[in-house]
């Protein structure tokens, strides 16, 4: 029982809330430059693209529906063929440049929920 309660409290807390969300927008070769953010539409999420010459590595950051979440594809781009492999999240500016994080709220659920499964 109390790990079911558990499991409800991170939910909860780790749950977006309606609204839409907010994305980091940047195309192929322009990331490094501080990115620019938007409210992406209802029914998107944001979405990092790393984009694959054979020997040149870019990314690209939009909003983007869910369902191209998991497909890789093969573009041309400037001329040039590319694979693209998008990966999508699910919170405000998660597509960031830096290193992965957790919010607080989001440690402090995970350290009590991980605290009450062991009751």
């Amino acid at each position: 029982m109390n790990k079911w309660i558990a499991v409800t409290f991170f939910t909860i807390l780790t749950c977006h809330l309606g609204g839409a969300l907010r994305c980091y927008v940047c195309d192929y070769g322009t990331c490094t430059f501080p990115p620019k953010n938007v409210t992406c539409k209802e029914n998107e999420v944001c979405m990092t693209e790393k984009a694959n010459t054979g020997k040149l590595y870019l990314k690209k950051k939009s909003c983007s529906l869910l369902t191209n979440c998991d497909q890789d594809s093969e573009i041309t781009y400037i001329g040039i063929k590319v694979t693209t492999t998008p990966s999508c999240c699910f919170t405000d500016l998660c597509n960031s440049a830096g290193v992965p994080s957790v919010s607080i709220l989001t440690a402090i659920a995970i350290v009590i929920s991980l605290w009450m499964a062991t009751l």
